[in-house]
């Protein structure tokens, strides 16, 4: 079934995303994280939501899909009001970005980066 979106997604931002980021969100079904991921030191941030392929397709049903004009796709957030954006122009495609009131503070080279520049927090 994520397959299917995920086509469906790639189809309509008229490329493919990055192969981890793409393989993530194959086998990722639930948006809320069990543990949150915290940025391991000496970054600061925390995620408690990595969204699903369905919840991009649905933010882009109500024209919310993120900063369009700064090339960036919502991906995730955290409950006390950080954003987690993706990449998508040509230039830093597929570079992670976290932002928190309404300021861009953390950027990692990947998807992959950002993973492994986090860890399970305790909740």
């Amino acid at each position: 079934m994520n397959e299917q979106g995920l086509t469906e997604l790639e189809r309509r931002l008229r490329f493919s995303l990055p192969a981890d980021y793409r393989q993530f969100l194959l086998s990722h079904t639930d948006s809320f994280l069990e543990n949150s991921l915290v940025f391991r030191p000496p970054r600061s941030g925390i995620i408690d939501e990595l969204l699903t392929v369905f919840d991009i397709l649905k933010n882009d049903d109500k024209g919310r899909i993120g900063i369009p004009e700064r090339s960036l796709l919502h991906i995730g957030r955290s409950l006390m009001g950080g954003y987690l954006y993706l990449r998508v122009s040509e230039q830093g495609f597929g570079e992670i970005h976290y932002s928190e009131r309404m300021e861009f503070r953390e950027v990692f080279a990947s998807f992959s980066a950002f993973l492994e520049g986090t860890e399970a927090g305790s909740d």
